[in-house]
Order: C-alpha cells, then structure tokens, then sequence
C-alpha cells in the first residue's frame, strides 16, 4: 500500500464548538478549497475527546458542494497538540459516502488518508490524498 495523488485541500475558519454531556468537544467549520480540480465550499462537523497520553481521538463528516456536483466524506483520526497557545495536528483516514458528480465518481474506489491542521486562532487547513491499496 502507498499513498496515491492528492486529492484535495482546503482551508476555512472553525466557527462552532460546544461541550457534549459526555465530555466530547464538537466541532463544526466551514471552508473552501478544491477536490479533483474543483473548486469547493465545505462545511463539516466532528467530535473529539482527549485521552489519557495527552493526544485525542475524533469521528466526523464532511460535506463539499460545488458546481461539479457534491459529495459527503466521513472519517476518523488521532491528534496531538502542537506549539504554544492551543494548535492541534491530526492523522485521518476516511472515505466518500456518498458522491453526486461524474467527475468524483472515482472517489468511491478509494481510501483516504489525511492532514489536519488547527491553529491558535482557529483556522484549519486539510490535505487530503489516495491511499492505493
């Protein structure tokens, strides 16, 4: 197995996050950025829970719209806190769940492997690439 071409990326601005009753943070954002060529909005929100080592686990989902048509992503991943002042680095896998364009189709034969970024100001930037299998 090796990673394959990118692709995606994008960057936006966290503009939720609340505490659940069972100590998880949720987080939602909205961004934009490009997927296969396509120039993307996209909006996403996830779950994150510190544990014991001082790194974190999350689950979310994410939804991309653009005029090539839309797709909803789902994933998983582990975190670790970066720098001074709260930035965060995760690790994320995933796949498409569903995709509604004829140029992503693809995007069904693939797994995803991802970068994750957060920084102290709440902006977040994401890599996304193939995993070839």
């Amino acid at each position: 197995m090796a990673l394959g071409e990118v692709v995606g990326e994008g960057r936006g601005k966290i503009t939720t996050m609340r505490v659940l009753p069972d100590g998880k943070m949720e987080v939602s954002q909205q961004g934009t950025g490009k997927l296969l060529g396509s120039e993307i909005s996209d909006a996403a929100t996830y779950w994150t829970v510190m544990r014991p080592n001082g790194t974190a686990y999350g689950e979310g989902q994410q939804a991309i719209m653009s005029g090539d048509g839309s797709a909803v992503w789902k994933g998983s991943g582990v975190g670790k806190p970066i720098g001074q002042g709260g930035g965060w680095k995760y690790a994320v896998v995933g796949a498409f769940q569903t995709v509604a364009s004829q140029k992503w189709g693809p995007l069904f034969d693939v797994c995803t492997v991802e970068e994750y970024d957060v920084d102290q100001n709440q902006n977040y930037h994401w890599k996304m690439w193939e995993w070839k299998y």
